[in-house]
């Protein structure tokens, strides 16, 4: 494979987000290996597609960073998004492109690696006994992490309160349909947030900004974490759900939180970062929804 570009960044320590969504605010878990760094590198090859080559696969297991004494590692994680880490590594895969040869489509891998420290070159090795790349990589001196809530901005734009929602799920005689009450001294929060994509964070190089609902939390002034209820949809509350927009534009959605009645401002993080405050305090207090 012909590479377009082959980079590594270095850290001295990384927020796992694997197992993150029901956690509080501030329970982060931080991966940090005493000795060494975490190297993220980051490929992007020219696809070698023909009539006869429509599929590239490697295997975790076949995509070997090479230290310079012979010691060959495998990958401990991957980014699915930038910014957001998980412990888990990634395969290599593409398709050619269906109206190929008029479409082009580059190949696209990232993976994290614990280098011992000092370390400053290494080789990419992908492919296994049937070698299809070996290149160089430089690891420069360790730097942060990617912001998650860098690549995007976020902007409350309606907030509602109330005691009970009522919800539906299906049609005419074959309607159900529920409640949902806070307890008392408490309320139900919704809040309309705006998101409007800065810059990609698509590790295949797509140009938009895709998130999950339990990527924000809401917390009060002490950083004490409000109980997610989940996100609206028409006359229903789902779980979490993936949401995405294109790079310049913006796409709303409604996340619904459990909040204590005298709550007038919140917090709204992405993440562990604070991207607005929410003013719970303008909305009145109804009795449903």
């Amino acid at each position: 494979m012909t590479p377009l570009s082959v980079t590594a960044r270095a850290y001295e320590s990384a927020s796992n987000w694997q197992e993150r969504p029901y956690r509080p605010a501030g329970l982060v878990e931080t991966v940090r290996i005493p000795g060494h760094v975490l190297v993220d590198v980051r490929a992007v090859f020219d696809g070698p597609w023909s009539d006869s080559i429509e599929r590239v696969q490697a295997n975790t297991r076949d995509i070997l960073l090479v230290l310079p004494d012979g010691t060959e590692l495998e990958a401990q994680g991957s980014y699915a998004t930038w910014g957001q880490l998980s412990l888990q590594s990634r395969t290599m895969s593409a398709r050619r492109p269906r109206n190929f040869p008029d479409e082009d489509q580059d190949v696209y891998w990232n993976g994290m690696f614990r280098v011992p420290k000092g370390v400053n070159t290494a080789t990419l090795r992908i492919g296994g006994d049937d070698v299809r790349f070996e290149g160089q990589v430089s690891i420069p001196g360790p730097g942060m992490e990617e912001d998650a809530a860098s690549f995007a901005s976020f902007r409350p734009t309606a907030v509602r309160r109330f005691r009970t929602v009522a919800l539906e799920d299906g049609r005419g005689d074959e309607m159900m349909t529920s409640t949902i009450t806070a307890p008392a001294g408490m309320v139900l929060a919704e809040v309309e947030i705006e998101v409007t994509g800065v810059t990609s964070n698509q590790v295949d190089g797509g140009d938009r900004f895709t998130w999950n609902t339990h990527n924000f939390r809401l917390v009060d002034g002490s950083g004490a974490t409000m109980g997610m209820i989940g996100e609206r949809f028409m006359r229903r509350i789902l779980d979490p759900q993936f949401n995405g927009t294109d790079i310049g534009d913006a796409a709303e959605r409604t996340v619904i939180w459990v909040v204590p009645e005298g709550l007038t401002e919140a917090r709204l993080l992405f993440g562990e970062t604070e991207v607005a405050r929410v003013a719970l305090g303008t909305a009145a207090i109804t009795e449903t929804d």
